[in-house]
C-alpha cells in the first residue's frame, strides 16, 4: 500500500469531486486500506505535517484517532511520549485548534494514559490554558462527559479517571475560574463602544473570526436588556457593526469555494445581523412583529433616521445581491460553476436543490417586497436602469438560433424576470398610497410604459427561452398599462402572434413560451380590462380565428375563450354579457351537442370505440386521437366558461345559464361514461394492448404520497409527441378527462340551480352498478368534487339530495372502507407475524409490490377523509355561515356539556341517525386522525338524538361497544384520537346511564362489578343532588375507569404476558418521611437537626 500523503490527499480529493460513483469507491477503499496499515508514528507525523487544507486536517486527526483505537496497546514506551508530543504541539496551533476533532483526541488519549502513565497530564494542561484556554476547557468537558454522563469508558479505567479529577479537582477549577476572573475583568473595565470596536477590527482575521463574531452576538444579546433605546440605536450607529458584517459576507461571496467553517461563520454574521434587527424592532416600534428574516428585520424599523443612514447607501448593492440570488446557479450536475462544489456536498440531486432553491427565491423575493415599500422610487429606478441595459443587450439574438435551457442569458433573464415579479407586486400600491410625491410617481409610470415598450420590442427576435422570461417579465408590468390603449393593444398582439408563429411540434422550451403567453392574457383580462374592452369584437373575432388553427394546445384554446369570458364580466349589461359568451362559445356548443357525440355518449359500449380503446394501440393513435382531443378541448372549454363567468348582483340568472343547461345533460352522460369504464363488463371490450391503462403512473403515485415529481426529458429539443407511448396518452386523456368533467358538473351545479334533476346527478354519477368498481382514487374525486358542492353550497334541497345522491355514496363509501380497513388491519397483523420469514425470499419485484402497498394505504386513507368531509357538509348543512370545521368548534365538540346544533338533526331526523352510525363506524377504523374527526362530530349528533335512540334498547349498547372497540384500536398509538373517544364514552354514558342493557353491557366489557358503576354515577356527577364537576375531573374519571379497556404500552403487555416477579414498577412510590410529634402536638424536627450536627460541629 502506497504511504506517500500527496497520494492519500488525491483519494481524498476523488471522494468530495469525482463525477464517477466508481471512483469515489476505489478511493474510499484506498483510504480505508491506509488507516489499517497504519502502524508508526513516523507515519503520522508525515501525514500530518503535509496536511494544508481544513480537509486534509480532519483527515489527520482521524488518522491520530485509528490509531489510538487500533494499535496503542502495542505501541512502545518511546512512540507513546512522541505520539503526545507530537499532539501537543497541534494545540498550539491555531489551524489545528479549531478543529473539535482535536480535543476528541485528547481526551481519547487521557482515556487510555491518565492517571497511571501520565501523572503530569494536569500539570501539562495548566501551562497550556495559560496560552489557549479554550482547548482545555474543552478537554475537560468532554472527559466529564463520558466518564459521568454517558459512561462509555470500561468500568475499572471510569474509577480510576474519576478518581484522578476528584483528586486534582482543585486544579482543574483553578483554570476555569482563572478564565473568568480574566475574560470578566477585561470586560467590566471596558467600555461598550471600546469593545464592540475591538471586536470589529477583529471580525476580517481568519484565526480569531469565529470567536470574535461569537463575542459581538452574545454582547448585543445581552447589552439589549440594559441600555436604553437611543443609547443602543447610537452604539449600533457609531461602531459600524453592520458595515463590518456586511464587508465579511461579501468577503465571503467572492471565494470560489466556501469550507464548512466559513460557511458557519457566515450563518453567525446572518445572526448578528437578525439580533440587532430583533431588538431594534422591540426598542423603537410598539407592538410590531418580529420577522425572522434578517433583512426584513433591519428594513421593518428604516423609518428611524440612523438606521436609514446606515442601510441606504447600500441601497444598489442590496438590490444587485437580492437580484443574484435568484439566479438559479449551482446545481450539483454543473461542475464548472463556482457554487457547484457546496451544492454537489449538500444535495444528492438537482431535485433536491430545486427544492432548496425555491424557498431561497422565496426569500429574497419577500426581502424586495419589504425593500420596495421603504423605497419605491429607488427601487423602481433600480429595476428600471438594469432592465433598459438588458434589454437593448437582446437586439443581436437570433430567433432561429438554438439556445440550451443552462445558458448564462437564459439564466440571466429567468432570475431577472423573477426580480421583476417581486418588485412590481407591490410597486403600484405603494406609489397610490400617498407616500410619494407626485412628480416622482409620474416619472417611475413613464419609465415602467418605455421598459414595457423595450419588451415588446425585443420579444420578437428572442429565442421561445429568452421570450418566456420576457412574456414573464410583461406579466409583471400589466398594471402600469390600465391607462395607456396603445400599450395594452401590442401586449395583446406580442400574445397573439407568440400563439400563431410557433410551429405544430413543439418542444419544451415553446410549450412553456405559450403557457406563459396564455397566462399573461388571462391576467390583463381579468384585472386590467380597460385597454382592451372598448376592442371587445375585434378581439373576440381575433379569439375565433386562433381557435380555429390546429396548432393550439387544448389548455391554449380553452384559455383564449376564458379571457373573453373574463372580459364579458366587465360589461355592464347583462345581455351584452350574454351574447359574447354565446358568440365565443358557438363552434364549442355545436360539437359539444352534435348528434354523433351525443349519442356515443348515451351508449357506454358506444363510447369506447368512439376514442378506440377497443383498436390496438397503432389504430387508436392514428384515427382516434384528433376525436379525443376535440372532446377535451370542449369539456374544458365548457368548464372554463362555467367557472369564470360571474353572478349578476342583483339576483337575475347568470349569463352562462342557457348555455350550461344545453350541456348538461352530456356532461352527465360523459360522466357516466367513464365510471362505466372500470365495469367488467366494458373493460372485456378492451384491446389486449390496453389492459393496464387504468394503472397509475408515476406522476399520480408522487402525487398521492406528496412528494414532488419531474418529468425528466433526454434534451431541450425532444417534441411533445414523442414524450408519450399512445397507452399513457389514452391514460392522460382518461384521467384527466374525468377530473375536468367532475369539475364542470360541480361548477354548473353551483351556479346554475335550476337545470339539475337529483335523480339524474344520482343515476349518472352514483349509479349502483358503476360504484363497486370505481378505484378509490376516482371515487374520492368524486365525494371530493361533488358532495361539497352539492350539499354545502345548495342548503335548500339537502333533503331531496339526501334522498338519491349523497345517500348512495354514503352507503357504498361505508360499506367499502369498513370492508378495506378490516382487511388492511389483518393484513398488518399477518406482517407483524411473518416479518422474520420473509428475509431473502422476496424477488426483484418486491420494492414494487411494497410500493404498490403503501400507495394503496394512502388512497384508502384520503377516501377515508373524503367520507368524513361529506359527512361534515351534511351535519353543517344549512348553517348560517357554513364554513369548515375551525378549532373553535371542534372546542366546543369536544365539551360533554356542549349543545352544539346540528342543522341536520332538525331538518332530518332519519338521515341524521345514518350520518351517526357512519360516524360510529369510523371511530373504529386503524387510522388516527379519521377517528377522531368522527369523535368529535358524533357527540353533538348523539346528545341530539339520545331520545331517538333511547327507543330502541339495543342501540346505545351497539354505540358503547363501538367506542370501547375504538379505544381498544387506539390506545397504544393515538393518544389524541384516545382523548377524543374518551370525550365521546362521557357523551354516551351521560345521555344513557340509567338504561340497564348500555349499564350491563359497559360492566361485562370492562369487567367491573355494579358498585364500579355506582361510584362512576357519583364521581361523575349524575346522581340526584351530587355537586357540579368540572369537565377535566370528568375526562380524568373516565379515563381511569376505561384503562383496562384501551391498548396497553408494550411494556405492560410484556409483564402481563411473561408475568417475571423480579421486574421493578414502571412508577416508582415517592418516599415520604414519617412524620413525629412531641407532647405539645408540634412536629418532632430533631431527627433533621442530628443530620447536620456533624457538620455544624465540623464547621465551628
Amino acid at each position: 500500500m502506497d504511504c506517500n500523503p500527496e497520494q492519500i490527499f488525491a483519494y481524498l480529493d476523488t471522494i468530495y469531486s469525482a463525477p464517477n460513483n466508481q471512483l469515489r469507491v476505489e478511493a474510499y477503499e484506498r483510504i480505508e486500506a491506509f488507516l489499517q496499515q497504519l502502524q508508526s508514528v513516523q507515519q503520522l507525523a508525515s501525514v500530518l505535517s503535509a496536511c494544508q487544507s481544513d480537509v486534509q486536517r480532519n483527515f489527520g486527526l482521524h488518522c491520530l484517532q485509528c490509531f489510538l483505537r487500533n494499535i496503542w496497546n502495542c505501541t512502545t514506551l518511546e512512540d507513546k511520549h512522541q505520539f503526545k508530543t507530537m499532539v501537543f504541539s497541534l494545540v498550539a496551533n491555531p489551524d489545528w485548534t479549531k478543529h473539535e476533532s482535536l480535543c476528541k483526541v485528547i481526551v481519547e488519549l487521557v482515556k487510555r494514559e491518565w492517571p497511571q502513565h501520565w501523572p503530569a497530564f494536569v500539570p501539562e494542561m495548566q501551562e497550556l490554558s495559560k496560552q489557549n484556554v479554550a482547548p482545555v476547557l474543552s478537554v475537560f468537558l468532554r472527559l466529564s462527559e463520558d466518564v459521568f454522563e454517558f459512561q462509555n469508558v470500561p468500568q475499572q479505567r471510569r474509577k480510576d479517571i474519576m478518581a484522578g479529577l476528584n483528586e486534582n479537582v482543585d486544579a482543574i477549577f483553578g483554570i476555569v475560574y482563572n478564565c473568568l476572573v480574566t475574560n470578566v475583568q477585561t470586560y467590566v473595565a471596558m467600555e461598550d463602544a471600546l469593545l464592540i470596536r475591538m471586536l470589529v477590527q477583529l471580525l476580517p482575521l481568519p484565526h480569531v473570526c469565529y470567536d470574535s463574531s461569537e463575542a459581538v452576538l452574545l454582547f448585543f444579546e445581552q447589552k439589549v436588556k440594559t441600555l436604553e433605546s437611543n443609547t443602543y440605536v447610537e452604539l449600533v450607529t457609531n461602531t459600524n457593526i453592520l458595515q463590518a458584517v456586511a464587508g465579511c459576507l461579501a468577503q465571503l461571496q467572492k471565494q470560489d469555494t466556501v469550507s464548512n467553517f466559513e460557511d458557519n461563520f457566515s450563518q453567525r454574521l446572518c445572526q448578528i445581523v437578525c439580533c440587532i434587527g430583533q431588538h431594534l424592532v422591540s426598542k423603537l416600534i410598539t407592538n410590531s412583529p418580529i420577522v425572522f428574516n434578517a433583512l426584513k428585520l433591519l428594513l421593518s424599523v428604516v423609518k428611524n433616521e440612523h438606521v436609514l443612514s446606515l442601510v441606504e447607501p447600500s441601497l444598489p448593492a442590496l438590490l444587485d445581491g437580492c437580484r443574484l440570488a435568484q439566479l438559479r446557479n449551482g446545481l450539483p450536475s454543473e461542475t464548472g460553476h463556482a457554487c457547484s462544489g457546496y451544492s454537489q456536498v449538500q444535495f444528492d440531486s438537482d431535485d433536491d436543490y430545486a427544492l432548496f432553491f425555491a424557498t431561497l427565491r422565496s426569500e429574497a423575493c419577500l426581502a424586495l417586497q419589504a425593500i420596495t415599500q421603504a423605497w419605491p422610487v429607488a427601487v423602481a429606478t433600480h429595476l428600471l436602469e438594469t432592465l433598459s441595459k438588458d434589454t437593448a443587450a437582446l437586439s443581436n439574438q437570433d430567433p432561429a438560433a438554438p439556445l440550451a435551457a443552462r445558458s448564462p442569458i437564459v439564466v440571466h433573464w429567468d432570475g431577472l424576470a423573477n426580480h421583476c415579479e417581486a418588485v412590481l407586486a407591490r410597486l403600484p400600491t405603494c406609489l397610490d398610497s400617498g407616500g410619494v410625491d407626485p412628480a416622482s410617481s409620474d416619472r417611475v409610470r413613464d419609465g415602467a410604459k418605455a421598459a414595457t415598450d423595450a419588451l415588446l420590442n425585443a420579444a420578437p427576435v428572442c429565442q421561445p427561452q429568452l421570450r418566456t422570461c420576457l412574456l414573464t417579465a410583461l406579466t409583471a408590468f400589466l398594471p402600469f398599462l390600465a391607462s395607456d390603449r396603445g400599450l395594452t393593444l401590442r401586449a395583446v398582439q406580442c400574445v397573439f402572434n407568440t400563439l400563431r408563429d410557433t410551429p405544430g411540434s413543439r418542444n419544451r422550451a415553446q410549450r412553456e413560451m405559450r403557457k406563459h403567453a396564455v397566462v399573461c392574457l388571462l391576467r390583463l383580462c381579468k384585472t386590467w380590462p380597460d385597454g382592451v374592452l372598448p376592442l371587445l369584437n375585434e378581439y373576440c373575432t381575433e379569439v375565433t380565428q386562433l381557435c380555429q388553427l390546429d396548432q393550439l394546445s387544448v389548455f391554449e384554446s380553452a384559455s383564449l375563450i376564458e379571457s373573453v369570458v373574463l372580459l364579458s364580466n366587465h360589461l355592464p349589461e347583462l345581455s351584452s354579457r350574454r351574447a359574447t359568451i354565446e358568440g365565443i362559445m358557438l363552434t364549442t356548443m355545436e360539437q359539444w351537442l352534435a348528434p354523433d357525440l351525443s349519442g356515443a355518449l348515451s351508449d357506454p359500449a358506444r363510447f369506447l370505440r368512439a376514442i378506440g380503446l377497443d383498436r390496438p394501440t397503432v389504430d387508436s393513435v392514428a384515427n382516434f386521437q384528433a376525436g379525443r382531443i376535440q372532446l377535451h378541448q370542449c369539456l374544458m372549454t365548457i368548464y372554463n366558461a362555467v367557472r369564470s363567468c360571474s353572478a349578476p348582483t342583483d339576483g337575475h340568472a347568470s349569463p352562462v345559464a342557457e348555455l350550461a343547461g344545453r350541456a348538461w345533460p352530456n356532461l352527465l352522460r360523459f360522466a357516466h361514461c367513464l365510471h362505466c369504464l372500470h365495469t367488467p363488463a366494458m373493460r372485456a371490450l378492451f384491446h389486449p394492448d390496453y389492459s393496464r391503462v387504468f394503472d397509475l403512473d408515476n406522476c399520480q403515485k408522487c402525487q398521492i404520497m406528496g412528494i414532488p415529481y419531474s418529468r425528466k426529458r433526454a434534451e431541450d429539443g425532444e417534441a411533445e409527441s414523442a414524450g408519450k407511448t399512445p397507452i399513457q396518452k389514452m391514460h392522460t386523456f382518461l384521467t384527466e378527462a374525468h377530473s375536468t368533467v367532475l369539475r364542470a358538473i360541480a361548477h354548473t351545479y353551483k351556479s346554475v340551480p335550476d337545470i339539475v334533476d337529483d335523480w339524474q346527478l344520482a343515476e349518472h354519477l352514483a349509479s349502483e352498478s358503476d360504484l363497486p368498481h370505481l378505484p378509490d382514487l376516482l371515487l374520492t374525486d368524486v365525494i371530493r368534487s361533488l358532495s361539497s358542492v352539492a350539499v354545502r353550497d345548495r342548503p335548500a334541497v339537502t333533503g331531496e339530495l339526501a334522498g338519491h345522491f349523497c345517500r348512495r355514496l354514503l352507503d357504498h363509501t361505508l360499506a367499502r372502507l369498513n370492508e378495506r380497513w378490516t382487511a388492511f388491519a389483518a393484513n398488518s397483523n399477518d406482517n407483524d407475524n411473518n416479518c422474520g420469514d420473509a428475509d431473502g425470499e422476496g424477488d426483484g419485484d418486491g420494492d414494487a409490490d411494497l410500493s404498490d402497498e403503501v400507495i394503496s394505504e394512502q388512497c384508502l386513507r384520503r377516501l377515508s377523509r373524503a367520507f368524513l368531509d361529506l359527512l361534515h357538509c351534511l351535519l353543517l348543512c344549512g348553517r348560517t355561515g357554513g364554513g369548515g370545521l375551525n378549532q373553535g368548534t371542534a372546542a366546543s365538540a369536544m365539551d360533554s356539556s356542549s349543545t352544539l346544533p346540528v342543522p341536520l338533526v332538525e331538518r332530518e331526523p332519519q338521515l341524521a341517525a345514518g350520518v351517526l352510525t357512519c360516524l360510529y363506524e369510523a371511530i373504529a377504523w386503524p387510522d388516527g386522525p379519521a377517528s377522531q374527526r368522527a369523535a368529535v362530530w358524533a357527540g353533538p349528533v348523539t346528545r341530539q338524538l339520545a331520545g331517538q335512540l333511547a327507543a330502541d334498547s339495543d342501540a346505545p349498547r351497539r354505540l358503547l361497544m363501538q367506542v370501547l372497540r375504538a379505544l381498544h384500536q387506539h390506545g397504544a398509538s393515538g393518544e389524541a384520537a384516545v382523548a377524543c373517544l374518551v370525550q365521546l364514552f362521557l357523551c354516551l354514558y351521560d345521555c344513557f346511564h340509567r338504561a340497564d342493557a348500555f349499564r350491563t353491557g359497559l360492566a361485562e366489557w370492562t369487567r367491573q362489578p355494579a358498585a364500579k358503576l355506582e361510584e362512576l354515577d357519583s364521581r361523575l356527577g349524575l346522581r340526584p343532588g351530587s355537586r357540579p364537576v368540572a369537565e377535566k375531573t370528568k375526562r380524568d374519571v373516565a379515563r381511569r375507569f376505561l384503562e383496562s379497556v384501551i391498548g396497553k404500552p408494550l411494556s405492560e403487555q410484556f409483564k402481563l404476558a411473561q408475568n417475571y416477579k423480579n421486574l421493578p414498577p414502571l412508577f416508582k412510590a415517592a418516599w415520604r418521611r414519617k412524620r413525629t410529634e412531641d407532647a405539645n402536638g408540634r412536629e418532632n424536627l430533631d431527627g433533621i437537626v442530628s443530620l447536620f450536627a456533624s457538620v455544624e460541629n465540623a464547621a465551628s
